[in-house]
């Protein structure tokens, strides 16, 4: 709801009231599903948590965009990509179609709102959205170390914490996650404005070579529903723009 309360535009907060419409059926649908079918969920990753209360509680309306339409919904994105590759449960495979058809139209929406805006921002109010986009692809990085995982298991964090790291698939995992993050930044200038600030922590953070890659504002279509995408359009593969 924050995003139809301190979007200026009369159009946006139209299509922005639809999205709290998608949002509570996922929020619906995933937990009847975790409930009757997996017999309960979990609470919100602590840095998932951090993360979504500094999105809410900034009173600027397009770093409420670039959190929650870009970050958090192209992490999301992505995620659900992955699990809809490599899942074999038939209704799960079905629910995250859905939902991802959603999500492409959120994160497609939020770049292109953004877009115009960014271009006319000066050097020092975009390194404050640079800045906060690396924050949040950080905490959105950590948050997939599991925590709450092993210790309903019974197992020490401190301990297994290091083989989890040290896990290769795991790293490959996170990676993928950045899959539609990384070219949609680019896409709003945010990664080599003030001296290619944000480029630089992408590299250090391994994830610069998702840059070229389709950004959703050009295949959000490829999610519509009468219109099974491509396996690129999902998770990996993609091409560079243009292919």
């Amino acid at each position: 709801a924050k995003i139809v309360e301190t979007v200026p535009w009369y159009d946006a907060k139209l299509y922005a009231s639809t999205q709290v419409i998608d949002e509570a059926r996922h929020v619906e649908v995933f937990a009847r599903y975790l409930e009757e079918k997996l017999g309960g969920g979990y609470h919100v990753n602590a840095h998932l948590r951090m993360l979504l209360d500094d999105i809410i509680n900034d009173s600027r309306w397009d770093m409420t965009y670039l959190g929650m339409q870009v970050m958090v919904e192209g992490l999301a994105l992505a995620a659900f990509g992955f699990l809809h590759q490599t899942t074999g449960e038939p209704l799960l495979k079905q629910i995250l179609r859905y939902v991802m058809s959603d999500e492409a139209r959120h994160v497609a929406f939020g770049v292109l709102s953004l877009k115009e805006v960014y271009d006319g921002m000066t050097d020092a109010e975009l390194k404050d959205r640079q800045e906060f986009a690396f924050e949040a692809a950080v905490r959105m990085r950590d948050r997939f170390m599991s925590q709450e995982v092993w210790e309903r298991m019974g197992v020490p964090v401190k301990d297994i914490a290091p083989m989890v790291l040290a896990d290769p698939t795991r790293g490959l995992f996170q990676s993928m996650l950045f899959s539609k993050i990384v070219p949609n930044c680019k896409k709003l200038g945010l990664l080599d404005r003030n001296d290619k600030w944000l480029r630089h922590r992408f590299e250090e953070m391994g994830v610069i070579q998702f840059e070229d890659w389709a950004d959703t504002g050009e295949e959000y279509t490829a999610f519509a529903l009468d219109a099974p995408p491509p396996e690129g359009a999902i998770v990996g593969e993609s091409p560079a723009k243009g292919d």
